[in-house]
């Protein structure tokens, strides 16, 4: 899309293309499906409260951990005045498991990592994972404007 945009418009003579234009034709290429995300993360101040609340995993007979998240997950409109008005979660958030850093400063490797439909509010998320799980996070890599972004990952208690 961002290539035939550029090749529609590169050496184009006035009048010129606006940003009207290209957000246009984002939204032609990317479908209904993802015009939420669209409209939040361009046209609107839209801020997100998604924090991990718990995580608990237990070892399976066939040595996978089974890793239960608790988690949080929550929009809102903040006009020009800072009023704030809900809004409701639209799009698939990443969730994230992650084993034990191997060095001081390090990331541990991720053993799940994927986008997930997420209820508004509080809810509960389980996944398998192939290694021993030591931290999860809804967004982990704060990718989304949170409010507080340092709720997001939570240490995994492995019982």
């Amino acid at each position: 899309m961002l290539k035939q945009f550029l090749i529609d418009k590169g050496f184009q003579q006035p009048p010129y293309t606006t940003s009207r234009e290209f957000m246009d034709a984002l939204s032609r290429a990317l479908g209904p499906q993802w015009q939420p995300m669209l409209d939040d993360f361009f046209w609107k101040i839209t801020l997100f409260d998604n924090r991990m609340t718990d995580a608990t995993a237990k070892k399976l007979p066939d040595g996978k951990y089974e890793v239960t998240m608790k988690v949080h997950a929550g929009k809102v409109y903040v006009d020009g005045k800072g009023k704030e008005t809900a809004g409701k979660i639209d799009f698939p958030i990443k969730i994230g498991v992650f084993a034990a850093p191997e060095g001081a400063g390090q990331e541990g490797k991720p053993l799940y990592l994927a986008k997930r439909t997420v209820a508004d509010g509080d809810s509960t998320i389980t996944v398998t994972v192939d290694g021993k799980p030591a931290l999860a996070g809804i967004d982990p890599y704060n990718e989304l404007i949170d409010k507080v972004s340092s709720d997001n990952r939570h240490a995994v208690t492995v019982q």
